[in-house]
């Protein structure tokens, strides 16, 4: 369980996170590692199944997009075919026979500024609000977030404050979320 939260600005983005791992019983641990990594320049942060992060994070090496690609069409044909296939090598991705394939994670992963959510089938949509969450504490920091009154925020500074905030007040009120808070800043 975890709360990640993100916002996009224009040509920036920042994400946070908090440092609990518990599971459906209420054990948790203080994670040594963050749920967030810079990762061959992109950020990947990882809520659900830690098997999804540990090999976003430290199994796997993603590509770079080019200068010449729109990033939408890096993400959806050379970025995601990367990761589910090293999900496949790992023997992370369930699909039975006639199934869509998917897996147990869910990313919010920004590449020069630009975040998107990756859900457990390999799909992303983007937030046309620019704001992004997961994790069982993701919808208290959501309102956090509305009540900070994010969407007139317009530096990566107030960002990170009004990120850390919403996280401080979801791990206040979420047993599954806690820890120390870890914030990071992207530049596109």
């Amino acid at each position: 369980m975890t709360t990640l939260v993100a916002i996009q600005g224009d040509g920036w983005s920042v994400i946070g996170c908090d440092s609990r791992a518990s599971d459906e019983d209420g054990r948790y641990m203080e994670l040594a590692t963050s749920k967030i990594v810079n990762n061959n320049g992109v950020l990947i942060a990882v809520s659900g199944a830690s098997r999804g992060g540990n090999i976003t994070q430290f199994g796997w090496k993603p590509p770079k997009p080019g200068t010449t690609i729109d990033l939408d069409t890096f993400v959806t044909k050379k970025f995601i075919p990367s990761m589910r296939k090293a999900f496949q090598d790992a023997g992370f991705e369930g699909k039975e026979d006639g199934d869509a394939a998917w897996q147990d994670s869910n990313l919010l992963v920004s590449i020069r500024g630009v975040i998107y959510p990756i859900f457990n089938d390999y799909s992303w949509d983007r937030e046309a609000r620019n704001v992004y969450y997961a994790g069982s504490g993701g919808d208290v920091a959501l309102g956090a977030l509305e009540a900070l009154n994010y969407s007139k925020i317009s530096t990566p500074a107030a960002a990170e404050k009004a990120v850390r905030r919403a996280i401080e007040i979801a791990c206040k009120h979420d047993i599954y979320s806690g820890g120390e808070i870890h914030t990071y800043i992207q530049e596109g």
